[in-house]
C-alpha cells in the first residue's frame, strides 16, 4: 500500500480508537484520492475480501440491478413499493449528486454523516486486519464492501443494490446469491469498457444472472433481448420482460392542487394496472416503473405481501432527483449523458408546454459520446438558446472542444438561429441564464450528472 495512504488509514483508526468522530468531508476526500493509488481487482479478489468479512450478503435478501439507463430510478420505485408494503428497505445507488452517503438509504433516507463514518472506519480497520493491509479497495469497491458492512450492522428487510459499471465483473456481482436480478435499458455507454457493441454490453449486463435466480428485464432491442435470454436459459433462471406494448395510455397529468404527473396504465403477466402515477413529467419513468412492478410481482411470489395499493402508493410516494426534476418552477434537471438518455429528455423536453423560449445548460464529461449528443441536442430544434459549460470535474469536456463541437454541429447541419454561449464553469452560466431569463421561459439542465447535483446545490 503506498505510504501516504498507510499513513491516513492509520490516523483514521488511531483516531476513531480515542472515540473522536470523523467528519464526513474528510472520509470523502480520502476516499478522492483513492483511484491514485490503487488498480480495480478481479471479482475473484472482491469475492475473497467479502469472505474476509463474513460474506455479510448471505444473510439478506437482495434485488440486483443492472443495465445502462434507468437504474437508480428502478432502485428507488422498488424500494418505495416494498416500504409501502411494510418491509425496512436498504438501497445502494451511485452515483451521488450532492453528499457521498447518498448511495447508501434506509427506508427512503441516506444514512447519517455519523453513520457513515463510522462503518468507513470499520472497513478501515478491516482493511488492515486482511493480507497484513497489502490489499486496498478501489473507489468503488470501498463504498461497497461499506455497503455490505453497513447493512449487516443496520439490517433491513430487503436490499436494493444498483450496479457500478456493467455487472458482470462488477463489485456488486461478488454477491453470490441475490433473491432477483434485474436488467434495465440497455444502450451504448462506457463502451471503451464495457464494449463497442449493443450485443457486448448486453453481455457484461446479463453477467449478474445467477443460477436458478430469476430475471426482469426491459425487451427494447432485439439484439440486446437475445443476449439475455440466452444467459437466463444456460444459468436455469425464470425470466420476464417488460416491453413498450404492454405499457399504455402513457400521458402528463395536472392535479387540482398543480401537482404534476405520468399516467399510464400497465399489462403484467399477472395483473393489468390501469391509471398509475409516478411523481414526475418524464414519460420516459413509466418504462422504469412498469419494471419495478413486475420485479414486486417476482418479490411477491417469493412470499412478499405486496397489493396493487402498495404498488400504486409506492409508485406515487418515491422521487429519484435529477430526473426531469423541476428544481425550480420552470427549472428542469434532468442527468441524461449518453445518447439514449439524451433522446429520452429531447422527447420529454418537447412535450413540456412553454409560452417563451425553451433554453437549455449543457455539460458533458470527456468519456461520452459527446459530439453525437450535440448534433442530436442541435438538430432536435427544441431549444431557442444554448448556454454550454464546463464541469467542476477532471473528467470534463473543456471549452474549446465543446466549442469546437458546436459550432462544426451548426454548419454541417445549418442550424441558425440559435445563440450559444460558453462558459468555463458553472456558476457563471448559471448567473447568466438567470439574467436574460424572461418569466415564461423554460430552462432545462442536461448531458451530465455532475452538471445536475453542482446545479441543484446553487439552487
Amino acid at each position: 500500500m503506498h505510504n501516504e495512504l498507510m499513513k491516513k488509514v492509520e490516523e483514521f483508526i488511531r483516531r476513531s480508537d480515542n472515540d473522536e468522530k470523523l467528519d464526513i468531508k474528510e472520509c470523502e476526500e480520502f476516499l478522492n484520492t483513492v483511484p491514485g493509488f490503487t488498480d480495480k481487482h478481479t471479482i475473484e479478489d472482491t469475492k475473497d475480501f467479502l469472505a474476509f468479512l463474513g460474506n455479510p450478503d448471505k444473510n439478506m435478501k437482495i434485488i440486483h440491478v443492472a443495465g445502462t439507463n434507468g437504474k437508480g430510478s428502478v432502485c428507488s420505485y422498488l424500494s418505495n413499493i416494498l416500504m409501502k408494503a411494510g418491509y425496512k428497505v436498504g438501497m445502494f445507488t451511485s452515483p451521488h449528486l450532492m453528499k457521498i452517503n447518498e448511495r447508501f438509504c434506509i427506508d427512503g433516507k441516506m444514512v447519517t454523516d455519523g453513520v457513515f463514518a463510522e462503518v468507513f472506519t470499520e472497513l478501515l480497520k478491516r482493511i488492515m486486519e486482511y493480507k497484513n493491509g497489502e490489499y486496498f479497495p478501489t473507489y468503488f469497491e470501498f463504498l461497497f464492501f461499506e455497503a455490505m458492512l453497513l447493512y449487516d450492522v443496520y439490517s433491513v428487510d430487503y436490499l436494493v443494490l444498483e450496479t457500478g459499471l456493467g455487472g458482470r465483473l462488477d463489485a456488486t456481482n461478488s454477491v453470490e446469491s441475490p433473491l432477483l436480478c434485474v436488467i434495465t435499458e440497455i444502450g451504448l455507454d462506457h463502451m471503451q469498457y464495457l464494449g463497442d457493441t449493443l450485443p457486448e454490453i448486453a453481455g457484461e449486463k446479463a453477467g449478474i444472472i445467477k443460477k436458478g435466480v430469476p430475471v426482469v428485464f426491459f425487451d427494447k432491442r432485439k439484439e440486446c433481448s437475445d443476449v439475455i435470454k440466452s444467459k437466463a436459459l444456460e444459468m436455469d433462471s425464470r425470466v420476464v420482460s417488460v416491453d413498450d406494448k404492454s405499457i399504455t395510455d402513457v400521458k402528463t397529468v395536472k392535479d387540482e392542487a398543480g401537482n404534476k404527473y405520468v399516467a399510464f396504465s400497465y399489462n403484467s403477466l399477472y395483473d393489468n394496472y390501469v391509471e398509475l402515477k409516478v411523481t414526475t413529467e418524464a414519460v420516459y419513468q413509466a418504462e422504469n416503473a412498469a419494471l419495478a412492478i413486475a420485479s414486486a410481482e417476482i418479490l411477491r411470489d417469493k412470499g412478499a405481501e405486496i397489493s396493487e395499493l402498495d404498488i400504486r402508493e409506492g409508485l406515487m410516494s418515491a422521487k429519484w432527483d435529477a430526473r426531469m426534476e423541476e428544481v425550480r418552477p420552470g427549472v428542469y434537471v434532468d442527468g441524461a449523458h449518453n445518447m439514449d438518455g439524451i433522446e429520452a429528455f429531447i422527447k420529454c423536453a418537447t412535450a413540456i408546454d412553454s409560452e417563451g423560449r425553451k433554453m437549455l445548460l449543457f455539460g458533458m464529461v470527456a468519456d461520452k459520446q459527446y459530439r453525437d449528443i450535440i448534433d442530436r441536442v442541435l438538430t432536435s430544434k427544441v431549444f431557442d438558446a444554448i448556454f454550454v459549460t464546463v464541469l467542476e470535474t477532471e473528467r470534463s469536456v473543456s471549452v474549446s472542444e465543446l466549442k469546437s463541437a458546436f459550432e462544426e454541429s451548426k454548419e454541417q447541419h445549418n442550424i441558425i438561429g440559435v445563440p450559444i454561449k460558453y462558459y468555463s464553469n458553472v456558476r457563471d452560466a448559471v448567473t447568466d441564464f438567470i439574467t436574460v431569463r424572461k418569466s415564461k421561459d423554460v430552462v432545462f439542465a442536461a448531458g451530465s450528472l455532475y452538471l445536475a447535483g453542482q446545479l441543484k446545490q446553487m439552487l
